[in-house]
């Protein structure tokens, strides 16, 4: 590949251009948002349920599967009918009836089953905001080293992040279930 070429999008070459630091998903989604990494407006894909524990497959942190994530988030192209993660072992872009497939089982036990918060990409960027406070433990240590870039605090809009993994809470988006999240980009 010529210096001046760009990777094609979804390729092991693309994926080692985007922006990512292991853990912080949610960073690593806006991101690509704000880099304008993705070739055409997409959403925040938030994976989480009521107990905060959902088992994943293929996730790169995973010493075996499944992981237990408390929430995870990858980026929608509804148009494209695909997800973007950043985290997975074997590629970045997955259609989304495959990812589903490929992430999480049907035979798993309901209180880790996946619930999703898909938020459109401009409503995120207006809304998002985190200090990392909830990756620094007690005393106040970080859990997991942070990414290079600053946090993408906004001052007036104080730490969302509990909102948008609140379930309960209208603040952004809509909740769904694998089903309906199928029916979302069929649509």
């Amino acid at each position: 590949m010529a210096p001046d070429e760009t990777p094609a999008f979804g390729s092991d070459a693309w994926r080692r251009t985007c922006a990512h630091q292991p853990y912080y998903c949610e960073e690593n989604v806006w991101r690509l948002f704000v880099d304008e990494r993705l070739p055409e407006p997409g959403a925040a894909l938030f994976v989480t349920n009521a107990a905060r524990q959902v088992a994943m497959w293929g996730q790169r942190a995973a010493h075996q599967d499944p992981i237990l994530w408390d929430y995870h988030v990858v980026a929608l192209l509804p148009g494209r009918k695909v997800v973007v993660d950043l985290d997975d072992r074997e590629r970045a872009v997955w259609p989304v009836r495959d990812w589903l497939r490929h992430a999480f089982r049907p035979w798993v036990e309901p209180e880790l089953q996946p619930r999703f918060r898909v938020v459109p990409q401009a409503v995120l960027l207006a809304t998002f905001s985190t200090d990392r406070s909830h990756m620094r433990g007690d005393d106040g240590t970080p859990t997991r080293p942070a990414p290079p870039w600053p946090a993408p605090f906004q001052p007036a809009l104080g730490m969302t992040l509990p909102r948008l993994l609140d379930l309960g809470d209208a603040s952004a988006g809509v909740v769904t279930d694998a089903g309906g999240l199928l029916a979302l980009v069929a649509s």
